[in-house]
């Protein structure tokens, strides 16, 4: 079971900040409840763009549909969806 400690401190580590994001907290435990197949696959897919132009169009698609990330941001919550993965896997 995660919980928001260890994510935190994973996080924290990761970035080497203080981090204490709720709303990414929120958002994991949202991931940690799909079972769709189909929607696994594209998180899966999330975590699979390349830094640079990719990680840059997955930017301006969100950004257009009214979520805009900065660079880190958007670099947190793929290791976010990469932590939610693994746990997923394990549990």
């Amino acid at each position: 079971m995660i919980n928001k400690k260890d994510f935190f401190q994973y996080m924290s580590e990761l970035y080497e900040e203080n981090y204490k994001d709720n709303d990414t907290y929120r958002t994991l435990k949202r991931i940690l409840k799909v079972t769709d197949e189909e929607e696994l696959d594209d998180l899966k897919e999330i975590t699979q763009l390349s830094p640079g132009k990719e990680r840059l169009a997955y930017r301006h698609s969100l950004a257009a549909n009214g979520k805009e990330l900065t660079p880190r941001q958007l670099d947190q919550y793929i290791s976010m969806i990469e932590y939610a993965l693994e746990h997923m896997e394990t549990e």
